[in-house]
């Protein structure tokens, strides 16, 4: 645990758990932290930063062992509602009513933070999951405009035309499931569309059988195309090689940019650029955080002080910034944000589409599920056994 203010007890008043210990996501969290205590100059605050993968397990043993961190940051929408049936996580609908959130959080993230009519969280962040990042440069020498690929099928021509020694088209880590499925959601939408990825993530899986089978056979000649190590090599590092032109593209959230911003001689629209991923063209693939109270840890003064400043427009506009998304307040003002983020916003404004990634989309059991099939695919590379896991996972 990293404390950023401590009193000789070894307890700050406010705990916050969540998943941001490098780069941006640290400096964060350390203006934010500052800035609260200037606020805030006699309450002490510190914070438990986990990495992504362990964030849940532990903050769930935490639970268990009825030390819940006061507050942690978690996915929204289905990712909550076990800890809500559990009676884990407090209801904090008088926060909203008392600061008049629901006038000012946009309706999506708001949506997602409310489970049977109540708010048990709050939105803190708006990211982007269907980005194509691309150099300007080797776009232009293999004759490809990112923008005028129409279809996943399609970009898998494209990719392999792009292959040339050492360069491949687009790196793909494999590491991880989610990112495995966060490819096929993308390769799902813009093949056959937002509203069918739609129904097969809320249950009518035997009505989309024949488009969820073609897709995992997309993915599968997608995974033709990526590196032999590309099982060991996670979003990071594929993050790395595709900045060390290594590949051409890389699709990824938005999160990326921020990496791509602190490059040296690495100018967004000279030296990079992006375009939705092929055929979702007015689809915004939301991923949101939002930060949720524990039920049976501490809910004084200083705790409803600190939702509320981290709900607040000062603290959202540092807290996206610096971060690399957008606010899921409408009064926040971005016009310092670097121009990539302006982008993302005006594209949020006119999308006619907003399914969520895997984790806010599905139920924490199908997720569970999802992401053992995406695994065993990248193990089997067996079409018909991914096509039946995803199909028990969905349904």
């Amino acid at each position: 645990m990293s404390s950023h203010t401590r009193g000789s007890s070894g307890r700050a008043d406010v705990e916050m758990a969540h998943f941001w210990q490098e780069g941006g996501g640290k400096r964060m969290i350390e203006e934010l932290f500052t800035d609260f205590r200037s606020k805030h100059p006699g309450v002490e605050v510190a914070d438990q930063a986990n990495t992504i993968d362990d964030h849940g397990m532990l903050v769930k043993s935490q639970i268990l062992r009825e030390e819940p961190p006061p507050v942690f940051v978690e996915w929204p929408g289905q990712n909550l509602a076990p800890y809500q049936q559990a009676g884990a996580i407090r209801d904090i609908s008088d926060l909203w009513e008392e600061n008049g959130w629901e006038d000012v959080f946009i309706e999506g993230p708001r949506e997602r933070s409310k489970l049977d009519g109540a708010y048990y969280g709050i939105p803190i962040d708006i990211h982007r999951m269907n980005n194509l990042f691309y150099h300007v440069d080797l776009a232009e020498e293999y004759g490809v405009d990112p923008a005028r690929v129409d279809s996943p099928s399609e970009f898998l021509e494209v990719l392999s035309a792009c292959e040339d020694g050492d360069l491949i088209g687009m790196e793909q880590p494999m590491k991880n499931p989610s990112d495995v499925l966060q490819l096929f959601a993308n390769i799902v939408i813009g093949e056959f569309g937002a509203e069918t990825y739609a129904g097969i993530t809320q249950g009518q899986t035997r009505r989309y059988e024949s488009e969820l089978r073609q897709a995992v056979e997309l993915l599968d000649a997608y995974a033709d195309l990526a590196r032999d190590d590309a099982t060991f090599v996670d979003m990071v590092q594929a993050n790395g090689r595709f900045m060390d032109r290594e590949s051409v593209f890389f699709h990824q959230g938005d999160w990326m940019a921020g990496s791509y911003e602190d490059q040296a001689d690495f100018d967004y629209g000279v030296d990079w650029d992006h375009a939705v991923f092929p055929g979702t063209e007015g689809v915004f693939m939301l991923s949101t955080d939002a930060l949720v109270a524990a039920e049976h840890a501490d809910f004084g003064e200083d705790t409803r002080a600190f939702l509320e400043f981290m709900a607040s427009p000062p603290a959202q506009q540092t807290l996206n910034r610096i971060k690399g998304s957008i606010p899921p307040r409408e009064d926040v003002d971005i016009s310092d944000y670097p121009q990539i983020l302006r982008e993302q916003f005006q594209d949020f404004t006119a999308a006619s589409h907003f399914p969520a990634g895997h984790a806010l989309q599905i139920t924490p059991d199908a997720f569970v599920e999802a992401k053992i099939a995406a695994s065993e695919f990248v193990t089997t590379r067996d079409v018909e056994r991914t096509t039946r896991g995803l199909l028990a996972a969905y349904e």
